[in-house]
């Protein structure tokens, strides 16, 4: 049976959102030079790396899983602890 965790696949899907969108408003704000973008970018940024450490970590031995995008990864809802190797998809351990 599967054990019920906290949801950190939804938590790592908003911080790479927030992450990607701050990158675009960086990219945006220099190719025209306003400084305006800058700030809802910087904002952004700061939520993913405040999501990514205080969130982003294994639900059994609780150590912060690598901040590395990986598109195969991190596209589907399934993760592997890389320290622990417990399986798990969006809010429930399938496997430890």
């Amino acid at each position: 049976m599967a054990k019920r965790v906290r949801d950190i696949m939804k938590y790592r899907q908003i911080s790479l959102a927030a992450l990607f969108i701050s990158l675009t408003l960086s990219i945006i704000g220099s190719i025209f030079g306003s400084w305006w973008l800058a700030i809802p970018g910087t904002s952004l940024l700061v939520i993913f790396f405040i999501i990514s450490f205080t969130l982003w970590r294994c639900p059994v031995c609780k150590r912060r899983l690598p901040l590395r995008f990986d598109i195969d990864l991190d596209l589907n809802d399934v993760y592997r602890c890389p320290y622990c190797q417990t399986k798990f998809l969006g809010g429930e351990i399938i496997e430890h």
